[in-house]
């Protein structure tokens, strides 16, 4: 969001709309059930967990006979999945535009006819909604089957409720990408390889931003 103050400023308008007040204080609180429903918010949430975790989901081969790419795995072995395979499979994420290596904001969007019409050209309106028909079975950031997270939607709230105050609360403008050592870097940050299967992957540079409280 830093680096789009478009992407920013629409995720602010979604944000304020979940916005309540309570009658007894008077201050400004967030419906959580209106706010993990949006789908810019939603889409931007998903898009950060495929590109930025990774995990291995391991299972044990309990019957004999399983194959992989020709060769067979005998009982009792371990069979590790590394969630990239599948998180950025260009024929399952990626577009001609935006190819499934790079992040965009609204991939898991789709955009729909509202049933209404613009007053002036008489067009009509339509909306964003959140999709991910087709794609289940190919984005598992809190891992799979049994062994999957017990704590991802609570997890899910949090992240998400986090990027709604930060997208709200202040304005955030890119200066330039830091090596760890403060010095000016030559290029922009990448996930760190070296936490590959560690959940999540942290940038592998510092971002250096100017921001402003709002409120």
């Amino acid at each position: 969001m830093a680096k789009d103050p478009t992407l920013r400023k629409h995720i602010r308008e979604e944000v304020e709309s979940t916005y309540v007040t309570d009658p007894a204080s008077g201050n400004r609180l967030v419906d959580l059930q209106k706010l993990v429903a949006l789908p810019l918010l939603q889409s931007f949430y998903t898009e950060l967990m495929r590109r930025h975790v990774s995990i291995n989901i391991t299972r044990e081969v309990v019957k004999p006979g399983l194959k992989v790419a020709g060769y067979a795995v005998p009982v009792g072995a371990l069979v590790q999945a590394p969630s990239e395979i599948a998180h950025y499979d260009e024929d399952v994420w990626g577009t001609e535009e935006h190819p499934a290596s790079e992040f965009w904001a609204e991939r898991h969007l789709k955009y729909v006819d509202s049933g209404q019409v613009y007053e002036e050209t008489g067009l009509a309106k339509r909306e964003a909604k959140y999709e991910m028909t087709g794609r289940a079975a190919d984005f598992f950031p809190y891992g799979g089957g049994m062994a999957m997270c017990p704590g991802r939607h609570f997890a899910k709230q949090e992240i998400m409720l986090t990027l709604a105050m930060f997208a709200s609360r202040f304005d955030v403008e890119f200066v330039e990408w830091l090596d760890m050592d403060g010095t000016k870097a030559g290029r922009p940050a990448k996930n760190d390889g070296r936490y590959v299967g560690a959940a999540g992957m942290p940038p592998d540079r510092d971002m250096k931003v100017r921001w402003r409280k709002v409120w």
